[in-house]
């Protein structure tokens, strides 16, 4: 049977050895990755990755917040801005009201109940743009 590559530790750094059977793993690895086929080889070598138990929940949980609002628009816009995503946008907390025919301090109230309901971080929220 061929050997698998090893490695030799000298003064310079670790040198690799190349075996056959190194040079055929690595092929392998080549196809797979111009085949798109990586997650299906790491699948079929028992090498998923575990999901993280905390992400995974907090999906599941903005999951239901927005499936079960009534206004799907509207619980969006709430979470982008609960989250601080909005700061990436020029619309600002008014600008948001606006577009659901709320008051700012409305909108505002909708943004810390649901910062509660999923535990987030209050985050500053400047009082020109609630006024």
């Amino acid at each position: 049977m061929d050997r698998i590559v090893c490695t030799h530790q000298t003064n310079a750094g670790v040198t690799a050895v190349r075996t056959p059977v190194a040079d055929g793993v690595r092929d392998i690895l080549k196809d797979c990755e111009q085949q798109g086929l990586v997650d299906e080889l790491r699948q079929a070598l028992g090498m998923e990755p575990r999901p993280d138990a905390t992400a995974v929940r907090a999906v599941r949980d903005l999951v239901y917040e927005l499936a079960g609002a009534k206004n799907r628009d509207l619980a969006v816009d709430v979470l982008i801005y609960a989250t601080g995503v909005a700061e990436f946008e020029a619309t600002s907390l008014r600008g948001y009201a606006a577009r659901h025919g709320l008051t700012a301090e409305g909108f505002r109230q909708q943004v810390l109940a649901m910062q509660r309901r999923l535990g987030l971080p209050p985050r500053p929220m400047q009082q020109s743009d609630a006024n």
